[in-house]
């Protein structure tokens, strides 16, 4: 395979990405969501892409005031009260942005919900500590929980989640596909019907044993759903992936969006994404679960890259993985884009796919994909280019 080929094709690929990206801009979507609504009002805004939904609320409305709780410094509307909670594992910051939006709730009239918010902002129901909220969440990422299994849990345990805000008109950017926007940061402005006996059998499953006392404090959350409430998804993973479609048909050739949702463990969704894709250019979106061992650096998609470059070794296939919030994982990066050849300037794979250190390997290959925080969050999106 002729190496000068990849050069050429690598700043396609990342222009595609790019082109996704850009549609998912929650400043445009929720400008376009909330053109004809009449301003001013109250926002309650929570997640990594709080932010800019905040900015484009303001755009559509003129004038908006309230609370934005996110991971990281970003320019929000005059009146707009700024809050860092920690991410990934909640925090006593992620405390203080709780209480306040508790405090806040009663007066808002809108909220703007985007991934990321259910460690940005969490107070666990009286009687459970802190402490046990963390360890559970470390737990579940760590043993590679799927997002509504991590979601059920934390909205039995939270005194934010499951509509713990109470119902609001809710605009929300989602990560999580047909899950539905009830699960996007655990739905801290839409009610849900209690489900503690799955919530605990999904602790137990991955070896939490919550104490009785905990358990009777789960036994209090009451929320159930509002059948009238506005809740209205302003763009998904989708919106991004229909967009690399139409980049990558303007510049070269038809390609498909994949039918359905990225999930299950992350091996065997790349072997059966990258095999069943067929010729041509195929783009997926969705979110898969790694059960991480070892104290490497990388995440689901520096993993499924490295791990997609075994199965297209020696052939002109390529293969690009974006966590669309541009973090990966503990990798700094938003993923790889990975070819044919990636294997012979990286060397052998087994030690850095053991200890889960993609990233690594990745960098030192070249093949590293890095966008910096990109102030949206709709799931992780996978394109597979194999020759016609």
């Amino acid at each position: 395979m002729d190496r000068r080929r990849f050069v050429t094709d690598r700043p396609l690929i990342e222009s595609w990405l790019r082109a996704a990206l850009d549609a998912a801009d929650p400043e445009v979507l929720t400008d376009r969501a909330l053109t004809g609504r009449t301003g001013p009002v109250t926002v309650v805004a929570i997640g990594k892409a709080a932010p800019a939904m905040c900015r484009g609320a303001a755009r559509a409305l003129g004038s908006i005031d309230g609370l934005c709780v996110t991971n990281h410094e970003a320019e929000v509307p005059a009146g707009v009260e700024l809050m860092l909670g920690d991410h990934p594992i909640p925090g006593e910051n992620s405390a203080r942005a709780a209480r306040r939006a508790l405090e806040l709730a009663p007066r808002a009239s809108l909220a703007l919900i985007s991934g990321g918010g259910s460690a940005l902002c969490e107070l666990p129901v009286a009687g459970i500590e802190p402490s046990f909220v963390a360890e559970v969440n470390r737990t579940m990422l760590r043993e590679g929980a799927s997002i509504e299994e991590m979601n059920l849990v934390r909205s039995h345990l939270s005194a934010v989640k499951g509509g713990g805000l109470g119902p609001l008109p809710t605009y929300v950017l989602s990560d999580v596909g047909a899950a539905g926007p009830s699960v996007v940061s655990s739905g801290p402005t839409i009610p849900t019907e209690s489900r503690l006996d799955e919530a605990i059998v999904v602790m137990r499953s991955y070896a939490i044993e919550p104490p009785a006392h905990v358990i009777d404090s789960m036994s209090t959350r009451s929320a159930s759903p509002v059948q009238d409430q506005l809740v209205q998804v302003v763009g998904d993973g989708r919106t991004a992936a229909i967009a690399a479609v139409a980049a990558v048909s303007a510049d070269i050739a038809t390609a498909r969006v994949q039918d359905g949702w990225l999930d299950g463990p992350t091996d065997a969704a790349v072997e059966e994404f990258v095999r069943g894709a067929g010729a041509g250019i195929t783009v997926a979106v969705g979110e898969t679960t790694l059960h991480v061992r070892g104290e490497g650096t990388g995440g689901r998609n520096t993993h499924a890259a490295l791990l997609a470059a075994r199965l297209i070794a020696g052939t002109s296939t390529k293969f690009a993985a974006l966590a669309t919030d541009g973090v990966d994982g503990n990798s700094r990066a938003a993923g790889a884009i990975v070819d044919g050849l990636s294997l012979a300037r990286g060397g052998d794979s087994d030690a850095a796919l053991a200890h889960f250190d993609s990233a690594t390997y990745l960098r030192r290959s070249g093949d590293l994909l890095d966008t910096g925080p990109t102030g949206t969050n709709v799931a992780d999106l996978w394109l597979v280019w194999a020759p016609e």
